[in-house]
């Protein structure tokens, strides 16, 4: 029987607290207040490939990192994840699928679930709506005496949806929070290029740039760029890229005029637009004045500009941009 005052206690709790919630520590506190309806002793949380098969990140939950490698080679054999892969959306409960007698004859359960006490198993596959990969969250028991019930899976297919975007918003968050979203041309892609979330225009801009690109994972030159974790840049535009973890945040910044200048000149030019004066930029900058007038000069010829209000206007119009 549900209690449905602590349920929607704990969708509440998802998204509110959420809010302040720092990114490295959001999943073990929304897996917290799942055990608080659920009681389980580890999980694991990640996502993977469909084709190829292939898991990109996980977290886990008291559970010893060695779990993916030992894993991996039976991964074919998991009769579990293909329940999972065969129905998104739907919490399964291992005892469902099987008896116990018969996984404990399993490869599975002898060379990786006897290892990490996997003795029960619920688990939910979502597919992520940016990026088409599979996320899924899977907890375990270590007693086998106690399997999950048929109330928890239901408790567990209700809270995922739930626990999945709420950790979206907050991984959002995070990357919008910290970084200028005056650019509209914006994506969060993984490690091995696939895309996280996005905005439309970051879509547009890779379309407009590579005519036969589709799909969910980034073109293969960027993609390149994201996994050696550098700018990517052409004659019309550069993408640029914060990195965080398994995680890169790029924007498409245009090329415009301004790129014509050089590093110390568009540093100069930036503050003398902004009201400082030949002296005020000198001293900041540790040079003469005589310096920052031949810079300053050499900038507005390079860009067709004869005064600070029109090199001001330019610098506004690339900063609006996107």
């Amino acid at each position: 029987m549900f209690d449905l005052a602590a349920i929607n206690h704990v969708i509440v709790a998802l998204y509110r607290q959420g809010r302040e919630m720092p990114l490295r520590s959001y999943q073990n506190w929304a897996l917290d207040q799942l055990r608080s309806l659920i009681p389980f002793d580890s999980a694991w949380w990640g996502n993977a490939a469909a084709e190829p098969l292939k898991v990109h990140w996980i977290h886990l939950l008291n559970c010893n990192e060695s779990f993916l490698a030992d894993y991996e080679p039976y991964m074919q054999q998991d009769y579990f994840r293909e329940a999972l892969m065969a129905r998104p959306g739907e919490t399964i409960n291992m005892s469902d699928l099987t008896t116990r007698e018969d996984y404990l004859r399993t490869a599975m359960y002898k060379y990786v679930g006897k290892r990490y006490h996997v003795e029960w198993s619920l688990g939910t596959l979502l597919i992520e709506p940016a990026s088409s990969l599979q996320e899924f969250l899977t907890v375990w028991r270590h007693d086998a005496s106690n399997p999950f019930t048929e109330c928890e899976r239901q408790m567990k297919q209700l809270l995922m949806p739930h626990m999945a975007e709420a950790f979206r918003a907050v991984r959002l968050r995070h990357f919008l929070r910290s970084i200028d979203t005056r650019n509209k041309a914006w994506a969060l892609a993984d490690e091995n290029g696939f895309i996280r979330e996005t905005s439309s225009s970051f879509l547009s801009c890779l379309q407009d740039h590579w005519p036969k690109w589709r799909g969910n994972r980034l073109p293969d030159t960027l993609a390149e760029c994201v996994a050696q974790g550098r700018a990517y840049d052409s004659k019309s535009m550069r993408i640029e890229l914060v990195q965080a973890d398994s995680l890169r945040f790029l924007q498409v910044r245009p090329k415009s005029v301004l790129d014509k200048l050089t590093g110390r000149e568009s540093e100069i030019i930036k503050r003398y637009a902004g009201g400082e004066t030949y002296s005020q930029i000198a001293k900041a900058l540790t040079l003469s004045p005589a310096t920052v007038r031949n810079h300053i000069s050499h900038g507005f010829i390079k860009l067709g500009v004869t005064n600070k209000g029109q090199m001001a206007s330019l610098l506004a119009s690339r900063e609006s941009s996107i």
